[in-house]
């Protein structure tokens, strides 16, 4: 479900660069501080863009102060500080609480395993995950009902790719709105943006396990809605339609965006809905698999 929402490298500036991977490396020192080692695991892009966006959309002052990272220790990082950790604190809890629901959702759908490591994984983070749900109580309640809708459509496997994204488009409008420090006419917005990040999360980890979900059996609306091509393995038409749908879903979130106040960050925030999600789209559909070193601290 992670990993979809990131910068693109190649178009950042330098100074640009340096204060996202700045976010980054503050958002992992947050989850290490509020629960622990292991929970640096679940660090992801996509939370990182939530708290970039949420701290963009803020007044509170953001600094950062140099630092030295548990990871690299002989190289200076970059570390938010002041008040842009409200936002990071916010991005961590939602983070454990996103990612024990996800590995509750991987012992219900994956193989042998893969459960068992999803399991033994969930066991760890049980405590951790009970924290968060105290903190964040709104947002907890918010995962549980994604969570509970999510596995009732994959039970019916619904062959609507529109049904089957709805829980996630919905649990991201929740986790965005809630946190965002906006008029009420900017939230209209900020929840159709939430929303239509969430369709694309969603729709972009469908396309891009194809191969996979097809292989094993484990529900794919794609694959539903389309069984000739998973009779054949040819996904190339499921592919270019996916990426239309993607196209379509980062546009709107383009849109929603130019109507928002950003008192920081635009550059940045620009590269990934301008380039960083284009590039994403493109690589899934050209069926190019994800570099498995791509969430490791940059």
């Amino acid at each position: 479900m992670f990993g979809y929402v990131k910068a693109c490298k190649p178009q950042m500036k330098v100074c640009e660069f340096e204060v996202y991977q700045g976010v980054y490396c503050t958002l992992c020192e947050a989850l290490g501080k509020r629960y622990g080692f292991a929970a640096r695991m679940t660090l992801s892009y996509d939370f990182t863009f939530l708290a970039l966006l949420l701290m963009a959309l803020g007044d509170d002052p953001v600094s950062f102060k140099e630092g030295r990272c548990p990871f690299n220790p002989t190289k200076k990082r970059m570390f938010c500080r002041s008040n842009g950790a409200k936002a990071i604190d916010y991005a961590a809890d939602v983070a454990m609480l996103l990612t024990y629901h996800k590995l509750c959702d991987t012992m219900t759908d994956e193989r042998f395993a893969k459960r068992m490591a999803a399991r033994m994984a969930r066991w760890f983070l049980k405590r951790d995950y009970k924290k968060a749900v105290k903190r964040r109580p709104e947002q907890a309640d918010a995962a549980q009902e994604y969570m509970n809708a999510q596995q009732a459509l994959e039970r019916e496997r619904v062959a609507s790719v529109d049904r089957a994204a709805e829980p996630t488009a919905i649990l991201l409008r929740t986790l965005l709105s809630s946190a965002a420090d906006v008029d009420e006419e900017t939230l209209f917005e900020v929840e159709r943006f939430g929303y239509c990040l969430g369709r694309y999360i969603y729709l972009a980890d469908a396309a891009d396990d194809l191969e996979e979900d097809n292989e094993s059996g484990n529900y794919n609306p794609y694959i539903v809605n389309d069984p000739s091509a998973a009779k054949h393995g040819d996904f190339d038409a499921v592919r270019r339609y996916a990426a239309e749908s993607l196209h379509a879903c980062a546009a709107v979130c383009a849109e929603c965006y130019e109507t928002f106040t950003v008192n920081r960050f635009d550059g940045i925030l620009r590269n990934i809905l301008y380039y960083g999600m284009p590039t994403v789209i493109k690589r899934i559909r050209q069926g190019k698999q994800e570099d498995k070193n791509d969430e490791k601290p940059v």
